[in-house]
This record gives C-alpha cells, sequence and structure tokens, in this order.
C-alpha cells in the first residue's frame, strides 16, 4: 500500500475517533409515576418508571434519597413481564423532599440511568433550576475515545477471520501453512479485541467490580452472553477448525450469530428479524472485507493466481455489496420511525457518511471490472482505493454502534423574562402522550401578582391543527396528554398580571 493512501487512511481514522461522542443509551424513560417536578400531597405508595424500550433483567434499581442524601429504599425493586418498567413499593414517607434515582441497561446493553426530584407536602417548594433529568451515560472523552477505536478493532478483527476462514473454504491460494499463519494472527486478534470490548462495557455497566456483578452480566444479560459465546468460540477454533469445510463455515455463523444477539438488533421489534438481518449483514461484510484482505495479502507474490482469483471476487464483492445496501436499508427503516431523523443524530450523519463511502466502493467495484474485462494494466492501485474504502467504514461502523439511532426527547426548561415578568417552565418528559407541566410565574412591580397563566401548544407541521390549551386552571402544575403526536411545536404562553398587563411569550420545540 503507497505512503500517500495510508497516511490518508490514518488520517480520517484519526479524525472520526479524536471527535467527542457521547455513549447514547437506547432506552428513554417515556413515564414516571410520580412524575418529576411533582408536589404532592401525599406520599405515594409506590413508584412507577416506564421506558420505550425493553430492559434486561439483570442490574435494574430504584433508589430513594432524603434531603440529607441517606437512602430510604428498603423495598425490593421489580420489573414488569414486558421487561419494560420497573417499580418499587414504598413506605410511608413524610414531607419533605426526595431524589428519585434509578439505573437499568438497555437490550443493547448500554447503562441508562437518571435522576429527578419530588416533594411531598404543601411547604416543600422545588426550586426548579436544580432538577436534573437525564438517560444518558456520559463518559470521559478519553474513554469514549478508546471505546471507539477498541471497537473498530473488534468489527475489523471480526470481519477479517470470518471472511478470510469462509475464503479458505472455498479457494486455495499459496501454501496452506501461510494461509494458516494469517488466520491464527487475525485469531489472535479477534479474541484480543473482543476481551478488550468486554472489559470496557463492564465498566459501564459496573458501578464496582465484583464477582457477583460480573457473573450477573454473563449470564443474564445478552450482552454477556454473547460475550462468552464468542470468546469461546474463538478459543475453540484453535482446536476445531481445518478439519471440515463445513465445520469451519458453521463456526463463522456461529461467531456471527453471537456477534448479533447483542447491539442494536437486540433493541427493536420483532428482535428475530434484526437479528436475521444484522447476522445476514455482517456475513455479506465478511465476504468482501475477508476477500479483499486475501487479495492483498498474496498480490506480490502470486499476483497470476490472483488475478485468475479476481473476476471469482468481483461477482461476490458486488453481491455482497448488494446485500449490504438492502439489508442495511432494511435495519435503518425498522430503527428509524421517520428518515429525517438520520439528519438529528450523530448515527444518523455518519449513517449518511457511510452510505457516500458504499456507494464509492460500488463505482471502484466498477471500474475493477471493466479493467479486468478489457485485462488492463494497474489493478493494484485501484485494489489498495477499494481496500482503503473497506478501512474508512470499518471505523465509521466501530464508532456507530455504541451511538443511538433514535434522537432522544430531553425535558423542556424554558426560563424567560420580559415587562417585570419571569417565568420558569417546564415539560417532562416531553415526549408524545402523557407529560408533567409545571409554571412558576411572578412580577417585580410591588403590588402586582400573577393572575392567570395561559398555555397554547401548535403543531407546526399540522398548521389545520387548532392549537391545544394546557389548562393552568387550578395551580402551577398538572399532567396531561397535550402533546399527542412527535413533531414540530410551537408554545405560546400568555401571563396576565393583576392590572390586567399580558406579555406573551413564544418558544418552538421538538419531541420525536
Amino acid at each position: 500500500m503507497s505512503k500517500k493512501i495510508l497516511k490518508n487512511i490514518l488520517f480520517v481514522f484519526v479524525l472520526f475517533v479524536m471527535i467527542p461522542q457521547g455513549v447514547f443509551a437506547h432506552a428513554t424513560l417515556e413515564k414516571a409515576n410520580p412524575a418529576p417536578d411533582s408536589q404532592l400531597d401525599a406520599a405515594p405508595k409506590e413508584i412507577v418508571l416506564q421506558f420505550n424500550e425493553r430492559l434486561e433483567k439483570e442490574l435494574y434499581s430504584i433508589k430513594v434519597f432524603d434531603e440529607n442524601g441517606d437512602s430510604i429504599s428498603k423495598k425490593e425493586t421489580k420489573i414488569s413481564k414486558d421487561q419494560k418498567s420497573i417499580s418499587q413499593s414504598l413506605s410511608e414517607l413524610p414531607d419533605g423532599l426526595y431524589t428519585i434515582s434509578y439505573k437499568v441497561i438497555s437490550a443493547d446493553g448500554h447503562p441508562v440511568d437518571g435522576s429527578y426530584v419530588v416533594s411531598i407536602g404543601e411547604g416543600n417548594i422545588l426550586d426548579t433550576s436544580a432538577l436534573d433529568l437525564h438517560t444518558e451515560e456520559n463518559n470521559s472523552g478519553f474513554f469514549n475515545t478508546m471505546n471507539s477505536i477498541i471497537r473498530i478493532l473488534y468489527y475489523t478483527a471480526l470481519l477479517l477471520t470470518t471472511g478470510w476462514l469462509l475464503w479458505g473454504t472455498f479457494h486455495s491460494l499459496g501454501s496452506r501453512e501461510t494461509y494458516r499463519k494469517w488466520f491464527v494472527s487475525l485469531q489472535i486478534s479477534l479474541i484480543i479485541s473482543t476481551i478488550l470490548m468486554g472489559a470496557m462495557q463492564f465498566t459501564e455497566l459496573l458501578d464496582s467490580w465484583s464477582i457477583k456483578g460480573i457473573l450477573s452480566i454473563l449470564t443474564g444479560t445478552s450482552l454477556g452472553i454473547s460475550l462468552t459465546v464468542s470468546v469461546l468460540l474463538t478459543i475453540l477454533g484453535f482446536v476445531l477448525l481445518f478439519r471440515f469445510n463445513w465445520l469451519d463455515r458453521f463456526w463463522v455463523l456461529l461467531l456471527l450469530v453471537a456477534k448479533s444477539i447483542s447491539g442494536h438488533a437486540m433493541a427493536f421489534e420483532p428482535p428475530i428479524v434484526t437479528i436475521l438481518l444484522d447476522i445476514v449483514h455482517l456475513l455479506a461484510a465478511a465476504i468482501w472485507a475477508g476477500g479483499l484482505f486475501y487479495i492483498l495479502v498474496f498480490w506480490r507474490k502470486k499476483r497470476e493466481e490472483i488475478r485468475a482469483f479476481l473476476p471469482t471476487f468481483s461477482n461476490f464483492a458486488l453481491a455482497s455489496l448488494l446485500i449490504l445496501i438492502i439489508t442495511g436499508t432494511a435495519s435503518t427503516l425498522i430503527f428509524l420511525p421517520k428518515m429525517t431523523y438520520l439528519l438529528y443524530t450523530t448515527w444518523g450523519k455518519m449513517l449518511l457518511v457511510k452510505m457516500a463511502f458504499v456507494l464509492l466502493v460500488v463505482v471502484i467495484g466498477g471500474v475493477l471490472r471493466y479493467r479486468l474485462k478489457k485485462k488492463q494494466e494497474h489493478l493494484g492501485t485501484w485494489l489498495k482505493v477499494d481496500f482503503s474504502m473497506m478501512v474508512l467504514i470499518l471505523v465509521i461502523v466501530g464508532i456507530m454502534t455504541h451511538l443511538n439511532p433514535l434522537p432522544q426527547n430531553k425535558p423542556l426548561e424554558w426560563h424567560d423574562q420580559k415587562d417585570n415578568i419571569e417565568f420558569t417552565f417546564s415539560i417532562t418528559p416531553n415526549a408524545p402522550g402523557t407529560n408533567h407541566f409545571m409554571i412558576f410565574a411572578k412580577s417585580y412591580e410591588e403590588g402586582v401578582k400573577i393572575k392567570r397563566v395561559n398555555l397554547y401548544l401548535s403543531s407546526i407541521d399540522n398548521p389545520e391543527l387548532a392549537p391545544i390549551e394546557v389548562p393552568f386552571t387550578d395551580g402551577s402544575m398538572l399532567d396531561g396528554n397535550y402533546l399527542p403526536f412527535p413533531g414540530k411545536w410551537s408554545a405560546e404562553l400568555r401571563i396576565l398580571d393583576s392590572e390586567d398587563n399580558e406579555v406573551v411569550f413564544y418558544k418552538d420545540f421538538m419531541i420525536y
């Protein structure tokens, strides 16, 4: 490979992995009872937290803390049969401020935690500026960069190892000893990168390393089972492979199945479809990547044999790319309710870049097929460019695997001031369906009080829909289904003071 191409690959690799990336979790808190920011007259009998997707059956918890920061959780946290909600019964609580904290593992293996505050009793007023509701696990830039690098190395090792072995069962090129030496090196790189990736994921999932916690993940989560099976298969490969072609191919299939039972494919319904799509996608990628690597390894010493092999590889590569496009498109349609969501997340933008690279690979493949047909020289340069594109695509894939395909709804916190009127307004969780609305408004004019607050929500995407009124008639907060569907919305807040002066505020926001 020329130094110029190698420099370009390294430059883009560093560019991608050095971009700060948040490790976004899939599962999002859709509904909480009691709701965040709630001011309750009496203590609730239980806490119920509902999420938008299935959770793992291990390492979930709800903890309640009093005003001193002491944990008062005494009951066991339970998970529902559909694994989409967790709950905890409460003992009788005295009046005061309480912090509810939760931690779960998303079906794709990502940790999700969050905390919010509620008050019990009339004398306890929440300071909304101090409230914190989050469903993301934010790690350091260094951790995220290392996570991306390890994932890139893992997917590269996985595809090259499985692809190399598959091609060896169909085609003999070079000495069998050389072929096996390369495979053993790839196997070693695969087992090392698998263990490193597992260690990074365990670091995310565990508050503290313990035998009990490790065993819970390994035996009770799809992520742990996937890692365990992958490591065992790779180790068994040193003993079982190169005996029968059918066994080698079956080993490849099992390894790809083990990988597919964790990650994005597990987080969407129906999982059997998404997992099958993922297996086929990985298999097609392995055939393309492994075959290309196969060619470059033997290009110099076995050039004539490689030239004879190129037409076969070209046909398989074209079929693999078509399968990659079809399965990738199908998975994206399952992951995203709207294709426009590609523009709202880092995952979506990187997918668009990946698609551009894949299309470029198709063009390069067309050039290679034409030059082969015309028996032209200088194929090596085009093969190196094709390999460069493969490396860049693997870099993108490694980063995308720990990003969320779906944009995340976040609580709307709106604070503004005009004409001696100041207010703080919030919508939690700010998602389609039932939300918790809260408004605190005051006047800075002496002797002037707030007389009435009117809130109107208008759908920007559906202008024929009349504004929906949120009736703040009996207080400063309420729960209701006043945001019935996702899209762009506009909030119109009208605040009338005791002297009948009205101030109007506007704010546009998006819910997914």
